[in-house]
């Protein structure tokens, strides 16, 4: 199964955001201020160009061969042989409430902490969800680092759909 690295919700809010952004350099050209319309152009095709590359493009692919890691300039994939260790963690932010993110990696590292820099030919990461541990569990009889045990997991699972660990 493919799965886009962050949540369809954050994607779409991303993109509305960015959609939006567009007025402040349509607004500066219509006053009559090319120069400032010009830098926020820039500005927002930088910033419309993140957000659509990190929530359309960049995906994670999950099957009984292994796990895949696709973006436009990088390809990687590991076997499940290959991994040692997937787990959930956290993107240090301060913001209210992290998002758990699910990560897999091949050198067998607990990594409770995480940053995007971090993904490569060893390590990937995609935003926590739901359908992506079932989707796991099919190939991986280890435990989930992060996880709640099993029994927990399925009683949480039955009270509601969206998990969140």
């Amino acid at each position: 199964m493919k799965y886009r690295i962050v949540k369809p919700q954050v994607a779409s809010i991303a993109l509305i955001f960015t959609g939006i952004g567009i007025g402040l350099p349509i607004l500066c050209f219509l006053f009559g201020e090319l120069w400032y319309g010009l830098i926020f152009l820039v500005v927002w095709l930088w910033g419309f160009g993140g957000a659509l590359i990190q929530c359309l493009v960049k995906k994670v692919v999950i099957g009984d061969r292994g796990v895949e890691y696709i973006s436009l300039i990088r390809h990687y994939e590991m076997s499940w042989a290959d991994i040692k260790i997937i787990g959930i963690g956290y993107i240090p932010i301060k913001a209210p409430g992290r998002q758990p993110w699910i990560y897999f990696a091949a050198d067998g590292i607990s990594c409770p902490m995480l940053n995007a820099r971090m993904i490569n030919e060893k390590f990937f990461m995609v935003s926590y969800r739901y359908e992506i541990v079932i989707e796991i569990k099919k190939y991986w009889q280890n435990e989930i680092d992060g996880l709640y045990s099993e029994s927990d997991f399925e009683k949480r699972v039955n009270k509601k759909k969206g998990f969140r660990p």
